[in-house]
This record gives C-alpha cells, structure tokens and sequence, in this order.
C-alpha cells in the first residue's frame, strides 16, 4: 500500500536529490545519515520509532556492500548489564589502550565467529523458549556457557514499532576542500513481511548480531570505552526475504 507519508517522503527526497552534494552536517560514519535528517528537517532523537512518520529511514554510500542495521537491541541474562558482562569475560585488549577491553564481532547462527583468538561465538535460535541464544564455546568446540539471550517478544516488539516500513536511501560521498560532502541519488521503499521471516532468516544465518563495543582514538574522550550498540543487521541483496518492496 502506498501511504501518503511514502509520497511525501519521496517528494522530499526528489527535492533533496536536485540539490547535488550536500555538506555533511556532522563528520565519521554517522555523517551521511544525520545529513539526510537534517535536510529533511528532522531534529534528532533517541526514540526507537521511526524516522519519518512511520517510515524508518536508512542510509548507505552507493559503492558499498557492508550490512545495514536493522535495530539495535542488546541481550538479556541473569546479570542487569549484561553486555558489560560479555565485554569483561569475553573482550580482547584495544591495540592502543590495551588497559580497554573491546568486544567487536559479527555473529550467526550458521557458523562461528572467532572472538579474540579464544572464544566461538554463535546464535541458537530456540523456538520452545521463544530466545536467541549467545552461544559461547572455545576454539576446540567445548561448551562455556549460553546464558546471553533475546526473548522473541522483544525482538517483535521493535520490529514491528520501528520497520514497518522501510526507506533506503544512496548517497555518493565526496571531499571539497578537506570537508565531507554527500549527493543523495536514489531511495527504495519497503514493507515488512513477518516477524516468522525475520525469526527465519536470523536461523539461517542471513541476518546477523553485531557488537560493537570500541574506544575512542581521536578527542576528548580518546581511550574510554564506546559502545555503538548491539545491532541486527542484513545485506541489501537479502533485502526482499524480509521485505516487500514497494514500487512507485
């Protein structure tokens, strides 16, 4: 169904697309998103709900095929934090402040991911208990432990709050005299399919968990620890197993 925010979105986008490359308004990878909100008028905000009237917007430079994240959502467990909790046991020392322990890694439920040359980690979609699984093994396969999760309830509840539908927006990037400029030149529109699919897909390995848990290397705030979030994520080309595209 094509809405009348849809139209208004892509009306916006079109106005935005004849202004060619656009100053970044904010610099480092959030900058090509953060500029497109500002051009549409968008103050910024933490709320998970979506962008622009119900449509969740997302995006990416043109040449890349790095995944998109869908939401963030960190685990659950027996511990209140329990993030910190995997990034204390779990994390591997920064290069350069190697008093921090980072804990950065792409994980599925297909294969096993190596974390810090020590640990397997791996998702277990369990549909009886209604969670996803953090399953952490060492490199020889013996069992540590499995007491991160994600309840079904939770992971639904942000799906369908935040991408029910789903813009997608390119940008080419450039730099002018040393600043980031962005041309926004194409956007896609899509409609969730089921949260069955979106359960499915984690299952066979299409839609990932990534942590990103970092330092800060340039500033202020160089050494301490930053969290950019826990975020499920998928590639472009497996875009329309989760989502119906809409064309107009």
């Amino acid at each position: 169904m094509i809405t009348e925010e849809l139209k208004n979105l892509k009306k916006e986008f079109e106005r935005i697309k004849k202004m060619g490359y656009v100053k970044a308004t904010r610099s480092g990878y959030t900058g090509i998103g953060k500029t497109f909100e500002d051009l549409l008028g968008k103050k910024e905000d933490t709320l998970e709900l979506p962008d622009y009237h119900g449509i969740e917007i997302k995006t990416r430079r043109g040449y890349t095929r790095s995944y998109t994240t869908l939401f963030g959502a960190t685990p659950q467990g027996k511990k209140e934090f329990e993030i910190k909790r995997l990034r204390s046991m779990y994390g591997y020392p920064d290069n350069v402040y190697k008093n921090q322990k980072l804990l950065h890694a792409s994980v599925q439920a297909n294969c096993s991911t190596l974390v810090g040359n020590k640990y397997l980690f791996k998702l277990v979609v369990d549909y009886e208990e209604e969670k996803i699984f953090l399953l952490i093994t060492d490199k020889n396969m013996n069992f540590i432990e499995k007491k991160a999760y994600w309840t079904f309830k939770i992971l639904e509840e942000k799906l369908n709050r935040k991408l029910q539908y789903l813009a997608l927006v390119k940008a080419w990037p450039n730099t002018i005299n040393g600043e980031d400029y962005y041309k926004y030149y194409d956007i896609d529109f899509y409609k969730l399919k089921s949260f069955n699919e979106f359960i499915k897909l984690i299952d066979e390995g299409v839609i990932r968990v990534t942590f990103k848990i970092g330092v800060f290397k340039k500033g202020e705030r160089a050494g301490e620890l930053h969290d950019r979030g826990t975020g499920f994520e998928i590639q472009e080309i497996d875009m329309l197993r989760l989502f119906d595209k809409i064309g107009f």
